[in-house]
């Protein structure tokens, strides 16, 4: 392990709006001064510092495609996760994406866990067998100018002997190290974070499937409801066969508006939209 003396910056406030676009959020050039004797690490607001998501498995098409990181630590000092899920059907077309302010000595202290836990390094995980249609955990890193991506299929499910056991030390370090994660107040300090709002997008990613039958949607009574694709839209549904990115300006309010019986109409064809906000260092894959 490396030892270093973590020092205590305070990162500027939160971006309430889309990433990098706010302008109470810092900027994504040289705002941020470099860490002199802590961790060096990306200090841009679309650059991320450390990343976990469960990827892959045997789930539907809409809910792989709109699934977001678990955490996500952006350069600026943002913390990204899921938000709450209204408990009603249809629920809303996009997942719910929180984000909280975090200081640099809290990001210092989630690199020092990930260092401790031996994660600053490229480790080949065994990968059980013996389990089907798992996700596979995915923890990004950039720190000292380094990326180490660690991808551990069936983590926490691969051990018969009983959940939270893994089948070696290196898979037992990286589900430690996820479980510190996901319990950020614990591992940083409460007051290394800020208040929790919801992310605004600046940009969305979506995908449409063209729709023939409309009746095979819908229970309980509830029948699906068509709107028109925004006019101004410089993304046609027919060009997003596959993910493709569009601006908020454009299909923002349509989309937030929209639930998961929203169908839209474009050139007189009906399709159905997967969406997403795209988050700050993500792609559209």
């Amino acid at each position: 392990m490396n030892m270093r003396i973590v020092p205590v910056l305070l990162v500027a406030a939160l971006g309430l709006a889309a990433c990098g676009s706010d302008s109470d959020s810092p900027a994504a050039d040289d705002s941020l001064p470099p860490v002199a004797d802590g961790f060096q690490h990306p200090i841009g607001a679309d650059e991320v510092v450390i990343q976990y998501a469960e990827v892959g498995g045997f789930v539907p098409r809409d809910f792989a495609f709109k699934q977001t990181p678990n955490l996500l630590v952006s350069g600026d000092g943002r913390v990204f996760g899921p938000g709450a899920q209204i408990e009603i059907y249809p629920g809303p077309l996009l997942p719910a994406v929180q984000v909280q302010p975090i200081t640099e000595e809290g990001v210092q202290t989630i690199l020092a866990a990930a260092d401790e836990a031996g994660l600053f390094a490229q480790i080949d995980y065994e990968q059980p067998t013996n389990i089907a249609d798992a996700s596979t955990a995915q923890v990004v890193i950039d720190v000292d100018g380094e990326t180490y991506v660690h991808e551990a299929y069936a983590l926490g499910l691969a051990n018969p002997g009983g959940a939270g056991e893994e089948t070696t030390p290196e898979r037992q370090a990286l589900a430690g190290f996820i479980a510190q994660l996901m319990d950020l107040p614990t591992l940083v300090g409460a007051e290394q974070l800020g208040e929790q709002t919801i992310f605004e997008a600046d940009e969305y990613g979506i995908e449409a499937l063209v729709v023939d039958d409309l009746s095979v949607y819908g229970t309980d009574g509830i029948e699906p409801t068509v709107v028109d694709w925004p006019a101004e839209a410089t993304v046609r549904l027919a060009d997003a066969a596959t993910c493709t990115v569009v601006s908020a300006g454009e299909v923002g309010e349509a989309l937030v508006a929209a639930n998961q019986l929203t169908f839209f109409s474009d050139a007189d064809v009906t399709y159905q939209v997967l969406a997403k906000p795209i988050l700050p260092g993500t792609d559209c894959g």
